[in-house]
């Protein structure tokens, strides 16, 4: 499936409050949708005067799997008889190309009538220079009718939706996003996630329910036929991984001295495996809820012990000397090394990042290389990080401003794309095919579609690069067919995660949520938080490598006393505030 396979931590922005203003529109010969709204009077009084949007029958000629759940291909219709323009800002992106001549986006003008005047952005839609210029935007007054696939924070959405700059989107949804509703019923933890502390819902999400991303922070491969080698099975606990590892390097395996038993690479932070042998961690900002308590991780004593189990691996020459300094490129030179296989295993976060994936040979190197169970730890603690909350849902992808005077449209506009066909061509192109009746798909159950060839290079242009708004459930996502004659790493990646790493899940409510701050709340929350995201993953660093060591009470007081210094006791405080907000 074409998704990024890593999870990553989306950074906090500061929060830029600035006064929407309102720029005249030009006339293009079309109605416009904005041209009559303003800051000031929010939107046309119409907007909310159509008739509402009923959920249209469903199309045949598409076989879904008995009790799927997902989207559904319906008869659709024009949204407007008139063509009707809107301004949208939008993220630059090699694969969209030119917005206005993408191949999607003019077949959705074709089959909606509602016609966009793009405004690219440099960057991609979360990053940090996107969003520098995303609020000197909106502080300049110089904005859109809506943003498409830029990342706003909860916070931000928030702050500029109680300034009246974003709108609530409430009433619109409830009239005119009947495929929305239905998604909300298939997903229903994601109602609460969209609202904001006010009750206001300031963005038209997008659902992205990625089965192997829930686990990817907890994954770790190993060589399986580097254990069959050496005599031994698959590690379960913490003292077996040794066992291996040190098997590994004592038979060096790779031969001439070039083994490397356990790799990994800085942007797949050791801590989300190897610590859930000591206590539920699942990374960054390393916030755990243990009966309604908000608590960090890292001043714990059992991430002292993860420590120093991980300070004995490193001494003893088990992990690569330069695990917390490799990047990607670094572990696939390791990965694709053309004299054989180097790495007993990684923490990497699926086969590709490890290296070049040959999907034509059946015996290609990534073959050899399987998803590890969470190991168990001393005490008996054995955990698989999963995220319930943060994978599944953006709550950003549209977001209408109060510039807009038809707001209905756009809701109809966006809720058009979580058709089944709709995403499918927004996400993959026009190259898919319904499958036929016996087709599998990725989890072995009838499959509902595919690609007969689908590569990059093919779809540039022809889509929108998932910035567009999607509904992609589990079940669709694991209804794509499998070629038998030519399988991917889907199935196995699928298979992995379901066998080695769902079984040993936190519940759900130990899971710290996605929360939203208030202004001054989100202000000190990332000047404390970005600083304790150096000490603490400067400190394990250091701790793992032996420039400080976990054993010494002094020198593990004076890390405490680091954390403290930074803020640690507010820093927690706000947490806990946001975290009962979201509660209710």
């Amino acid at each position: 499936m074409r998704d990024d396979l890593r999870t990553t931590t989306v950074k906090r922005r500061s929060v830029v409050a600035g006064a929407l203003g309102i720029a005249a529109t030009g006339g293009s010969g079309l109605l416009s949708g904005c041209g009559s709204g303003t800051a000031e009077t929010g939107a046309d009084p119409e907007s909310l005067a159509q008739p509402p949007a009923e959920l249209a029958p469903v199309t045949t000629g598409v076989n879904y799997p008995p009790g799927y759940v997902g989207p559904k291909a319906r008869r659709r219709t024009a949204i407007v008889s008139e063509p009707v323009t809107f301004t949208v800002v939008v993220p630059q992106s090699l694969t969209v190309g030119d917005w206005s001549k993408n191949e999607f986006t003019r077949w959705m003008e074709q089959q909606t009538g509602i016609r966009i005047r793009w405004r690219q952005v440099a960057g991609k839609g979360d990053d940090a220079e996107t969003m520098t210029k995303v609020n000197a935007m909106i502080a300049a007054g110089d904005v859109p009718d809506a943003f498409l696939g830029i990342t706003f924070t909860r916070s931000q959405l928030y702050l500029y939706g109680t300034q009246n700059l974003f709108l609530d989107l409430t009433p619109y949804l409830d009239r005119y996003a009947p495929n929305l509703r239905e998604a909300m019923k298939d997903y229903p933890e994601a109602g609460k996630l969209m609202v904001s502390p006010d009750k206001g819902t300031y963005s038209f999400p997008d659902i992205n329910d990625c089965y192997h991303c829930r686990a990817s922070n907890g994954r770790a491969l190993l060589n399986a036929e580097w254990v069959r080698e050496v005599g031994l099975a698959m590690p379960t606990t913490t003292d077996e991984f040794r066992e291996v590892l040190t098997a590994f390097e004592k038979a060096d395996v790779a031969g001439g001295g070039k083994t490397i038993p356990f790799g990994g690479y800085k942007d797949a932070p050791l801590d989300t495996y190897f610590m859930n042998a000591f206590l539920y961690n699942p990374g960054e900002p390393w916030l755990v809820v243990d009966d309604g308590k908000v608590r960090a991780n890292y001043v714990r004593d059992e991430w002292r012990e993860g420590l120093k189990y991980l300070h004995g691996l490193y001494a003893d020459g088990l992990l690569a000397k330069d695990i917390f300094t490799a990047n990607e490129d670094q572990i696939k030179r390791y990965g694709d090394n053309p004299g054989g296989p180097i790495l007993g295993g990684a923490r990497v976060y699926y086969w590709g990042t490890l290296m070049t994936l040959d999907l034509v040979d059946p015996k290609a190197r990534w073959h050899q290389y399987e998803t590890m169970e969470p190991l168990k730890g001393p005490a008996g603690v054995q955990v698989a990080p999963w995220d319930y909350l943060n994978v599944g849902l953006e709550v950003s992808t549209l977001v209408v401003t109060r510039k807009c005077a038809r707001p209905d449209l756009l809701v109809r506009w966006a809720d058009y794309q979580l058709d089944l066909e709709v995403v499918l061509r927004s996400y993959a192109g026009p190259g898919f095919r319904w499958s036929a009746k016996g087709d599998k798909g990725i989890n072995g159950r009838q499959s509902i579609y595919g690609y007969d060839s689908w590569n990059t290079d093919e779809t540039k242009g022809k889509t929108w690069d998932q910035y567009g708004v999607m509904y992609r459930s589990g079940d669709f996502r694991l209804a794509e067919r499998v070629n038998p004659r030519q399988p991917t790493f889907e199935s196995p990646l699928y298979e992995q995660t379901r066998d080695h790493l769902f079984p040993y899940r936190q519940p759900m409510e130990q899971q710290f949520p996605p929360v939203t701050l208030e202004a001054d709340q989100a202000a000190l929350d990332a000047e404390i938080g970005l600083n304790l995201k150096t000490e603490v993953t400067t400190s394990l660093a250091k701790f793992v490598t032996g420039r400080l060591d976990p054993s010494d009470d002094a020198q593990w007081n004076d890390y405490l006393d680091r954390i403290q210094r930074i803020g640690l006791q507010p820093y927690l405080e706000i947490q806990q505030a946001a975290y009962e907000t979201y509660q209710g």
